[in-house]
């Protein structure tokens, strides 16, 4: 289907066995949608009649043509098995359609007109790509197929008619949609559709047509010219299905009186011109013919009448769904009048709240516009998140706040760093195990690269990443508010949750990371200088600062120097073994005193060391950058999937 943002009309089209119907809204308008008359009916009986001279009819039209050189119906239950023969009636069917709704001005034109066209729920994709061609092929250029039972979902959730909430629609949902030919059960659960083999005595047709048909012959056989009538029938099969469409319109107005109580009857009579004289038919339904009528076994049943097909689909319907009971029951199609489909649901599942609107033949038509629409908001709002996650905007909106998210992460690595790992170390060199004091610097170095690659140290660093998170929200929202607004959504759709981890702890360690111990000789010289002072000069000694040669001043040192020189004297004293029992007169009190002094000239040093990288920014800066705002995009996208189920 082509961009939806250049349509003007939408169009919901109901192509039912029995009757067809077409709704309408305007494009970009918060409207209901308008039932469409089609030859001058809001439901048009799904008929095509082509005439010699007059060509092809629809509708009623269709079915009272004289001339008529050919009467087709209910030709859609006959897609499945007769594709080619079937489709061609559908795709002439939709043509008249189509034209008739250019001809009375109910679009600006095809082109700028978009058509959902409903289908049964269990339709295969290949099957729904099939009957969308015929639409296409029709003039329908711009169509997509989609299930009836969406389309139910969404008149329930979008009309107001049935008088539900949105958080009651979230719950486990049979649609039962009983049409002409079926009756089609689709259990929906978290938004996801599920279509259901309710039958479990083989495939069945079970639709209302079926006692059209019925009803159509027990009305022929009690008729005094049942002769006259068979003759006609054989014939002439247009004025048959003239007959049995009457047959339906009076099953129809039974059914909807049916719950004022008893002593109901519906009745009509059609006057077919077959001879010298007309014969008539009197078409009557009261409460005993319906009840011989649904008890009646039927082959087409498996010889089960159709109380009793209907139940035990439901039945299997239930055992199919197992412990997944639905919550809510959607009743739809015009079939769904009948007592019959309502009492058996609440029977079946009673701990369900059964729903069915006023007008249950149109809510598949107008269910349709609400999911055209919907999904062009949709996709509107999924287009311009998508397009804020492949611009730039968000990488250059990390990479500002670089500076702070280093200074952020700098704490937690200087407390590992001096509290534990150097501690660590000391104790190792004054017990022996590591000979000098060059010895020292290496398995500092070693242990950070190791540590820093531990789940440890990213979870040490994950509240400092997270703090920073909360601080760039302000800045993801000036993005992402406008959106919100725009497609009518509350601004907390798109509002980072504050337990986001986006991995910058993970991607600050490891081979490519920001932080290599290599860079961090000037602060290893610290602490080893650290260990020096100790041990020449007490907690008297100054200490001065950070820079490859560690420079170490005091008495020791300056008498030391004076002798050998500055770089002799510090060489000297890196290599130097001093004896264990020395070692030993070194407390750790005392070394985690004289480091703890350091703590803020060691935390500015890795901050600093940090920064370097960003003037101008690495490949490893960068690198970290695109991974925190893939992080951050990926999570608005997933957001953006549940705001998009918000979008009325």
């Amino acid at each position: 289907m082509e961009d939806m943002k250049q349509f003007t009309d939408y169009f919901g089209f109901d192509l039912g066995d029995g009757e067809s119907a077409v709704a309408w809204m305007r494009a970009g308008k918060k409207t209901e949608p308008q039932m469409i008359e089609l030859r001058g009916r809001k439901s048009v009986i799904t008929a095509l009649a082509s005439h010699p001279e007059k060509g092809l009819f629809i509708g009623e039209e269709a079915c009272h043509l004289p001339g008529a050189d050919w009467l087709q119906v209910r030709f859609k239950s006959r897609y499945l098995q007769d594709g080619a023969g079937a489709g061609s009636l559908i795709m002439m069917f939709a043509r008249e359609v189509m034209n008739t709704l250019v001809a009375d001005g109910r679009m600006d034109s095809p082109e700028t007109a978009c058509f959902f066209i409903g289908c049964p729920s269990g339709w295969p994709p290949e099957v729904r790509e099939a009957y969308r061609k015929l639409f296409v092929r029709a003039g329908m250029v711009n169509c997509q197929v989609v299930s009836e039972s969406r389309a139910a979902f969404m008149f329930a959730r979008e009309s107001g008619e049935l008088r539900v909430s949105d958080d009651l629609l979230t719950l486990p949902t049979l649609i039962i949609d009983a049409g002409s030919s079926t009756t089609d059960f689709t259990f929906v659960a978290d938004l996801a559709e599920r279509s259901l083999v309710a039958s479990d005595f083989g495939e069945v047709n079970l639709g209302g047509g079926l006692l059209d048909r019925m009803l159509l012959e027990r009305c022929v056989r009690r008729s005094p010219q049942r002769r006259q009538l068979e003759d006609i029938f054989g014939r002439f099969p247009q004025y048959e299905a003239r007959c049995e469409f009457e047959a339906r319109r009076v099953k129809e107005i039974y059914f909807t009186q049916a719950r004022r109580g008893g002593g109901l009857r519906a009745e009509s009579a059609v006057k077919l011109y077959a001879g010298r004289t007309p014969v008539t038919l009197d078409i009557t339904c009261d409460d005993g013919d319906m009840a011989e009528l649904m008890a009646c076994p039927l082959e087409a049943l498996g010889g089960r009448s159709f109380e009793e097909s209907y139940r035990a689909s439901l039945a299997a319907a239930a055992k199919e769904l197992g412990a997944d009971q639905p919550q809510i029951i959607l009743l739809t199609g015009g079939a769904s009048r009948m007592p019959l489909i309502e009492d058996a649901a609440r029977e079946i599942f009673p701990g369900a709240q059964v729903l069915r609107g006023l007008e249950p033949e149109f809510a598949i038509a107008r269910g349709l516009c609400y999911a055209l629409r919907i999904d062009q908001r949709t996709k509107g709002f999924t287009e311009a998140v998508g397009e804020l996650i492949r611009s730039d905007e968000m990488e250059g909106l990390v990479l500002a706040r670089m500076p702070e998210l280093f200074a952020a992460v700098s704490g937690p690595l200087t407390d590992k760093l001096i509290d534990e790992t150097a501690p660590e170390v000391f104790a190792l060199w004054r017990s022996g195990g590591l000979k000098t004091f060059d010895d020292i610097g290496g398995e500092l170095s070693g242990r950070m690269a190791r540590i820093m690659a531990d789940d440890e140290m990213k979870a040490a660093l994950r509240p400092a990443v997270a703090e920073w998170v909360m601080r760039l929200r302000p800045d993801i929202e000036a993005l992402t508010d406008p959106i919100c607004d725009r497609f009518g959504l509350p601004r907390t759709s798109l509002r980072l949750p504050e337990s986001l981890d986006i991995g910058a702890a993970q991607i600050m360690v490891g081979s490519d990371s920001l932080i290599k111990m290599d860079q961090f000789k000037a602060l290893i010289d610290i602490i080893v200088a650290t260990v020096l002072a100790s041990v020449f000069g007490g907690g008297g000694i100054a200490l001065i600062a950070a820079g490859p040669t560690g420079l170490i001043s005091g008495f020791v040192l300056g008498l030391l120097a004076g002798i050998v020189g500055t770089e002799t004297a510090e060489r000297l004293l890196r290599r130097a073994e001093l004896p264990v029992g020395m070692r030993k007169l070194l407390t750790m009190s005392y070394f985690r005193r004289s480091l703890g002094k350091r703590r803020d000239d060691i935390r500015t040093g890795i901050c600093a060391e940090l920064e370097k990288q960003l003037d101008p920014p690495s490949e490893a800066a960068l690198g970290m950058v695109r991974d925190i705002a893939a992080s951050i995009e990926a999570q608005l996208s997933r957001m953006m999937e549940r705001a998009a189920l918000m979008i009325h």
